[in-house]
């Protein structure tokens, strides 16, 4: 296991929402996340990386935003959600090999941080970034 504590600076975010799920591979590799990725990609763009940001909400459920990152709310596609997430610390975890699915391999990585206390997480939000189908990156929002 292996991370970087990071500071994310603000940013916007708009896309598609599964709401109430709770942060995992398991809807990380959904059929319904894959099916919101793959609209996503049909719109033109489709170059940059996207996203799966984490919400939580004051019940202390999550909804998870496909999204693409904006520099600003008039950016965001008509019909889209929209989220700002504040600037905060995070630990950023990358594949380390230990699984096949890199998603998969992050997601355990936090689960074994967080259990051997090198972590505690804050419970905020949360993202994935996608620069590829095999390249992920998991910032998780950690209390310092």
């Amino acid at each position: 296991m292996s991370y970087a504590i990071v500071v994310r600076n603000e940013a916007i975010y708009g896309g598609l929402v599964v709401p109430r799920v709770r942060p995992s591979f398991k809807v990380s590799n959904s059929d319904l996340i894959e099916f919101l990725k793959d609209r996503l990609r049909d719109r033109p763009g489709s170059e940059d990386p996207l996203y799966t940001v984490y919400v939580p909400d004051p019940a202390g459920n999550y909804n998870a935003m496909v999204c693409y990152e904006y520099a600003t709310p008039p950016e965001v596609p008509v019909g889209d959600l929209l989220v700002r997430v504040p600037k905060g610390v995070y630990a950023r975890f990358a594949p380390n090999g230990d699984y096949h699915d890199p998603v998969e391999d992050v997601w355990a990585q936090v689960d074994d941080a967080t259990a051997s206390a090198e972590i505690t997480r804050a419970y905020r939000e949360e993202i994935e970034i996608w620069r590829g189908v095999d390249s992920v990156e998991l910032f998780i929002s950690i209390l310092v």
